[in-house]
């Protein structure tokens, strides 16, 4: 499937092209993320934030696209924020089945929910509204999508976009399923407290890799070209 690169720029989504030098601290976010996993051996990785808000999901696509500028590093991204999906709306996909369909069993086939958007990225698309989703985040059929993404897609590393912390117990309830995780968190927005909580009951889990700082302005633009 084709996207519009204009219209990935317009969302804040700058690693696909690489115009906006903004992109270069997605490559630095890349860089550290492979090492850690790398030497841990890792494959998947959560991304939440303590709130909506924070920039989770515009994190989660912009270190998609950097990472799956690597030569043979396959990525997966998964949008299981069931309860407001975000990954589909943000890059204008329709996606013809959905994550939440195939874990209610409305959609036999867990295939229908990807779509491949770079010869190295493929997504995991959800639409809608999922009232009961911390429940299906941990049912027995969330073991079959892990298969087929492993088994099917078979990725150097798999994303997982996760609902914010303080919304529901749906990111607390599926950390234990994956390797590590990334905690999003904006700058003049999230507060301490708010990072302290989340930090604790991730560290709690020993699934904290680090917390990425958003909406903070640094250098100008012109600054990061040599």
């Amino acid at each position: 499937m084709e996207i519009d690169e204009r219209h990935l720029e317009q969302r804040r989504i700058v690693s696909k092209s690489m115009d906006d030098p903004n992109h270069i601290a997605f490559n630095l976010l890349r860089t550290r993320v492979r090492q850690a996993m790398s030497d841990n051996k890792w494959k998947s990785i959560a991304i939440t934030s303590p709130t909506p808000g924070c920039g989770k999901t515009m994190v989660t696509l912009n270190l998609a696209f950097s990472l799956s500028r690597n030569p043979g590093l396959k990525t997966v991204v998964v949008d299981l924020d069931l309860r407001r999906p975000s990954i589909a709306p943000t890059l204008k996909i329709e996606p013809d089945r959905s994550i939440a369909q195939y874990l209610l069993e409305r959609s036999d086939e867990a295939r229908d929910c990807f779509v491949q958007v770079d010869p190295n990225l493929i997504l995991g698309l959800n639409s809608g509204h999922t009232p009961a989703s911390s429940e299906l985040l941990q049912a027995p059929r969330m073991l079959e999508l892990f298969d087929y993404i492993d088994r099917e897609l078979s990725p150097e590393i798999v994303l997982f976009d996760l609902p914010p912390m303080k919304s529901s117990d749906d990111a607390l309830g599926f950390l234990p399923r994956v390797d590590t995780s990334l905690l999003v968190v904006a700058s003049g927005t999230t507060t301490t407290a708010e990072v302290d909580e989340c930090e604790l009951q991730i560290s709690e889990l020993d699934k904290l890799l680090g917390i990425v700082l958003n909406k903070c302005e640094d250098a100008q633009a012109e600054d990061y070209y040599y």
